[in-house]
């Protein structure tokens, strides 16, 4: 791991890395179909889906050293709220970190969105500002657009991505 990044505390969030033990909360966020209205093909249905997921997302931290957070309010610890950070990511023959962020809906309007991102942004430009910082967002998912911009990241172009190739916004860091 890169020093620093498993667990990073904000003033009012616990960014750590996943543990095995976070499939349950990995499960409930991913199946809620509220996470899922921009793209319902995104719903996990699954435990073993959510053990797989978790199980790539664990790699990311033993293989490269970064990878998502879950996300915990630190007044409730131990309570998953979402996810959110960088992990690499191929994107059209060459490596970025991803920047992503999911909560669960009683986390919606809160700002923990922009509080990860920025937190996972300013630690990609520490460790590894080499690999750029892109975002992948479904056209539909106007918070996330919003929060991309509220970051200061631009709208680059539409790319292919995800289950079918369908048409996302690439934003990009700089």
């Amino acid at each position: 791991m890169i020093h620093g990044l498993e667990q990073v505390d904000t003033e009012r969030l616990r960014l750590r890395a996943f543990r095995e033990s976070d499939v349950e909360a990995m499960f409930e966020l991913h199946s809620d179909p509220r996470t899922n209205l921009v793209d319902a093909s995104a719903a996990m249905s699954t435990r073993e889906e959510a053990r797989e997921l978790l199980s790539r997302w664990l790699g990311d931290w033993a293989e490269r050293g970064v990878g998502y957070w879950a996300v915990e309010r630190r007044e409730t610890p131990g309570v998953v709220v979402g996810v959110g950070g960088v992990r690499h990511k191929p994107l059209e023959g060459r490596t970025v970190l991803n920047l992503a962020y999911r909560f669960s809906p009683s986390a919606w309007g809160s700002g923990f969105a922009t509080e990860v991102s920025r937190v996972a942004m300013e630690k990609a430009r520490l460790h590894l500002p080499e690999v750029p910082l892109v975002a992948i967002i479904h056209p539909d998912n106007l918070p996330s657009v919003r929060v991309a911009e509220r970051l200061g990241l631009r709208f680059e172009r539409i790319v292919p991505y995800g289950k079918g190739d369908v048409p996302h916004r690439l934003y990009v860091m700089g």
